[in-house]
């Protein structure tokens, strides 16, 4: 640690008060920054909703086709895999590359059971959306309250 200036005032506090202070600013954000923290364990993003009848998962799969992306289901879980290749075409070489290329594999434990027969999953504007309808079973019921 250094010690203070002999005029009592330390030279280096007002850059770890800025520094406490961005640390302030930057806790609070969950999402890895663009190019930062890409991997297979946190990408795709995805939001998982129950929605009654019914569950949704939405993905963010930018760039990607249905052909590059497969998804596995059972009635209590879904995985999703692919792989998004960046490459220059043959021939020509990459002055910059920012996107990268990779590969992943998500399994998500599902809120409900769902009916394997009553899956859909489309890819539209780089989002991946599947909707399963849940089992009959699995579907919340609406309970009669009677007067006593």
């Amino acid at each position: 640690m250094l010690t203070p200036f002999v005029s009592g005032r330390d030279p280096f506090a007002e850059m770890r008060g800025l520094l406490r202070r961005m640390d302030e600013v930057f806790r609070d954000f969950d999402a890895p920054l663009p190019g930062f923290g890409l991997s297979p364990d946190n990408w795709p993003t995805v939001d998982l909703r129950d929605e009654g009848d019914e569950i949704v998962l939405m993905a963010d799969v930018p760039g990607m086709s249905e052909k590059e992306v497969a998804i596995e289901a059972t009635q209590e879980s879904v995985t999703i895999r692919g792989e998004r290749m960046v490459t220059p075409p043959d021939g020509y070489t990459a002055h910059r590359q920012e996107r990268r290329s990779i590969r992943f594999a998500r399994s998500f434990a599902l809120p409900g059971k769902i009916d394997l027969e009553n899956v859909t999953a489309t890819v539209k504007d780089g989002v991946l959306t599947l909707r399963a309808s849940k089992l009959p079973e699995a579907r919340p019921k609406q309970i009669a309250i009677k007067a006593s």
